[in-house]
Parts: structure tokens; C-alpha cells; sequence
């Protein structure tokens, strides 16, 4: 029985610990300069181009058109998740939930990833000219 109770326990702090999307909007609280600036770039609203070419639903163009896309708390559709339409900050940086939870910039720094690979994961040869 104490086996099965701290079973239970650390699968619920796992899940309380997992850390889900929260939308560039969030981000924009501490960070407002660096939002600002990054709205001025293409891949901030690289989601219309999916809107302009009717493939807004295409799984295969979601995964660098979105944030999170395929990943728990990500993405999920138009209609459901339209906050995380687009390239955001947590695309490079990962979710960001616990971020905005941490009290302090250690805590912070913590929670904030950008793999060695997040580039290459949609910047490779797609067959589209623009990379």
C-alpha cells in the first residue's frame, strides 16, 4: 500500500511540474521590448501564409507555423488554440507556464530551453525557396 501511495505521489508532482503553452501575450508582461521587436520580423506571423494557401489544417506545415504543435498544450487548431497561432517565444524557448511561475531569476533561468537543433527542426529544405 505505501508502495502504490508514493507511486501516486510522484506521478503527481511530475504532472504539476510539466510545464504547458501560454502564448506570446504572457510573454509580453516582463519582456514587452523584445516581443515588440520580434513582432517587426516575418516569422512572427507566419501563419497567414497557411490562411493564404488554405492549409491551415495541414499537419505537415503546423510543426514550424505554430507553437507547440503536436506537443501536450500545444497547438491544436485554429479554433481551439488561436494564441498559439504563429512562431512565438516558447517555439524556441519551450513552454512557459513554470516560467511565469518561478519567483526568482535562478528559478527563471531554469525553466527557459533553447535546443542546439531548434533551427534546423524547420529551417531545412522543404522544398520552399524562402529557405
Amino acid at each position: 500500500m505505501m508502495v502504490l501511495i508514493i507511486i501516486l505521489f510522484l506521478a503527481t508532482q511530475s504532472l504539476a511540474e510539466q510545464a504547458v503553452y501560454v502564448g506570446m501575450d504572457k510573454c509580453k508582461a516582463c519582456h514587452s521590448e523584445i516581443v515588440k521587436e520580434y513582432s517587426g520580423f516575418k516569422r512572427s506571423r507566419n501563419f497567414r501564409i497557411l490562411e493564404m494557401r488554405g492549409k491551415e489544417h495541414d499537419p505537415q506545415c503546423l510543426p514550424c507555423h505554430t507553437t507547440g504543435y503536436g506537443a501536450p498544450g500545444g497547438f491544436v487548431s485554429v479554433e481551439k488554440t488561436p494564441y498559439l497561432n504563429n512562431v512565438q517565444c516558447e517555439t524556441c524557448h519551450g513552454p512557459a507556464s513554470l516560467h511565469l511561475k518561478a519567483t526568482t531569476l535562478e528559478e527563471k533561468r531554469k525553466t527557459v530551453k533553447i535546443p542546439h537543433n531548434i533551427c534546423t527542426k524547420c529551417h531545412t529544405q522543404h522544398g520552399h525557396r524562402e529557405f
